[in-house]
């Protein structure tokens, strides 16, 4: 029953967040620049693990 409530508690510490980021212009662009570079770097290893024949197939 604890689970729930820590699931409950997380979703609206999220929510409210995400309610603060949307008011800011700025916000926005800092958030998606940062899932952006998260998201670059992530391909990047993904292809470092894979090695150099994965680079072919993108």
């Amino acid at each position: 029953m604890g689970r729930y409530s820590n699931e409950s508690k997380t979703q609206a510490e999220l929510a409210k967040f995400v309610a603060q980021i949307l008011e800011e212009p700025l916000q926005i662009r800092l958030l998606s620049d940062r899932v952006y570079e998260l998201l670059t770097e992530d391909l990047r290893k993904q292809k470092e693990r894979v090695g150099r024949n994965y680079e072919g197939r993108l």
